[in-house]
């Protein structure tokens, strides 16, 4: 199973994220909640973009909780408590949800985004060990990766049930869809590759090789490509949809996720360990740029991008670093619970509310 805290085998530096967390965590994580609607501007100078997204939604591993930040002002308004160890995070097509992956007590959490309460929660089969998770593009299926049971559980959103598990590789803990919904991409850890599953039977129909350890996976919203980080090898796996073919691999220094930009032009890479975020550019495949988060063990963990904004939650200080895609700086950091796994946005728009 992905390690729960920010580590990966093999490390010595950092602890393994599947160990228990050490009493010292606890007493952190008070401190921390002392302060999580700080917002530390990254300088007297910069300025975020115009157009902000609405709201993002930011799982704690270590105090089980998901912080909601406002993202017109760069501001916890809320501390909602779900499951035991949540990680990932996905929010409905119609933003009406928001879905977290509680990993330790193997439930998925239903976050009313109207009232910051959970609606329901959603029991999966002993040992899922739920991780990552994505909803269809018509929001009516929740695809869960189960990182303990090698299988990717499929939900009905309407009714809350699981509808069909699929068996993948070992220790899934990302899925990706392609945008008509056609296809499932899964990040096998243990082994080294990438299921695809066709949505139409519920079926694992290709297994494609990765790097060593992929921890996440991303496909272009064009459609046309799927990015893999890969924690060990040091790289990421450029696969092309059309033949489920490795185009390209692209060094990073150590990456634990991937995201693509809205227009499909840019992937960012999260590298733990050195505090930075690798841009990749997503027509010439190869590393554009990168951005400095932090020193190293701010081990940046997870991204998320919209047209506004690329948010990355920085495991080892417990913030969220706020980007602007324009100019690739830091605009805002904020104080989030303890250590921030997953992180979803609202982004405006009609659908949205």
């Amino acid at each position: 199973m992905r390690s729960l805290q920010r580590s990966h085998p093999g490390t010595v530096k950092r602890q393994l994220r599947t160990l228990p967390w050490l009493a010292a965590a606890a007493c952190v994580g008070i401190l921390l909640a002392l302060v999580t609607s700080l917002v530390v501007p990254a300088s007297a100078s910069a300025a975020g973009p115009a157009i902000r997204d609405r709201y993002i939604y930011v799982t704690n591993q270590l105090d089980n909780t998901v912080s909601v930040i406002d993202g017109r002002t760069y501001k916890v308004v809320a501390s909602v408590r779900v499951g035991t160890s949540p990680a990932g995070v996905a929010v409905s097509p119609d933003a009406r949800y928001a879905y977290i992956a509680n990993t330790g007590d193997n439930t998925v959490s239903v976050l009313n985004t109207a009232t910051n309460t959970i609606a329901m929660i959603i029991a999966l089969p002993a040992g899922s060990s739920p991780i990552g998770l994505a909803p269809s593009p018509n929001g009516q299926l929740l695809y869960v990766a189960g990182s303990g049971a090698n299988r990717v559980s499929v939900l009905d959103t309407r009714t809350n049930r699981v509808v069909a598990s699929v068996p993948v590789g070992r220790q899934p803990l990302s899925v990706a869809l392609t945008p008509d919904g056609s296809s499932v991409y899964v990040a096998n850890s243990g082994s080294d590759n990438v299921s695809v599953i066709n949505t139409q039977t519920n079926r694992a129909v290709r297994v494609i090789p990765a790097g060593r350890f992929p921890t996440s996976v991303a496909v272009t919203p064009d459609g046309s490509s799927v990015y893999v980080a890969n924690e060990l090898s040091a790289d990421v796996t450029v696969i092309t949809t059309r033949s489920c073919a490795v185009q390209a691999t692209v060094r990073a220094p150590s990456p634990s996720s991937v995201a693509t930009s809205p227009n499909s032009h840019r992937a960012y890479v999260t590298d733990l360990g050195p505090g930075k975020l690798t841009v990749i550019d997503t027509r010439a495949r190869k590393v554009s740029s990168t951005v400095s988060l932090g020193s190293y063990g701010t081990d940046p963990f997870t991204a998320a991008a919209t047209n506004h904004a690329i948010y990355v939650a920085n495991q080892g200080e417990n913030r969220l670093s706020v980007i602007d895609p324009r100019t690739l700086k830091v605009v805002a950091n904020v104080a989030t619970g303890n250590s921030p796994y997953g992180v979803a946005v609202v982004q405006p728009g009609p659908k949205n509310r």
